[in-house]
């Protein structure tokens, strides 16, 4: 198998983790339509923070880090989020 088939297969497998991550985290949420923004806002803020960090990490190492650091964004923005989304009761509209 080429390193293009790993690579391949590799970023498959974490799209996979993701998603499982991303249906985790909206089950922990629960139906709160402000607890769900909370956790948008952070996923969109994380995301940028990611790809902001990537742009200058990514020409110091040489390969592109963009997608791994915006996942690592996403978690980020998340904790961040949840700090302040669980003071939101859980069944709040």
């Amino acid at each position: 198998m080429t390193s293009a088939g790993v690579a391949l297969i590799s970023r498959v497998a974490f799209v996979a983790v993701l998603i499982l991550v991303t249906a985790i985290a909206r089950a922990v949420v629960g139906p709160s339509k402000t607890r769900g923004s909370y956790m948008v806002i952070g996923t969109v803020g994380g995301t940028a923070v990611g790809i902001a960090a990537a742009s200058l990490i990514s020409r110091w190492v040489k390969t592109d880090l963009s997608v791994i650091l915006a996942c690592a964004g996403v978690f980020v923005g998340w904790s961040v989020a949840w700090r302040f989304a669980r003071r939101v009761p859980r069944e709040a509209p």
